[in-house]
């Protein structure tokens, strides 16, 4: 949770967070209300926005 939390603030970049790492914790933490939930998604999404903009400058 540290390296999402890590995320969150800027101190590292999306890309060092492995995908099945986030897999992993998403298995962990499936109660949606949970503030371990919210984490997860909120960096999940900085995550998957950071490879989709990549794409996008390869297309």
């Amino acid at each position: 949770m540290q390296e999402l939390q890590a995320l969150i603030q800027g101190k590292i970049p999306p890309q060092t967070v492995k995908i099945e790492h986030l897999i992993a914790l998403a298995e962990r933490y499936p109660q949606t209300t949970s503030a371990e939930y919210k984490l997860l998604e909120l960096a999940t999404n900085i995550v998957l926005a950071s490879y989709l903009e990549k794409a996008h400058k390869h297309l």
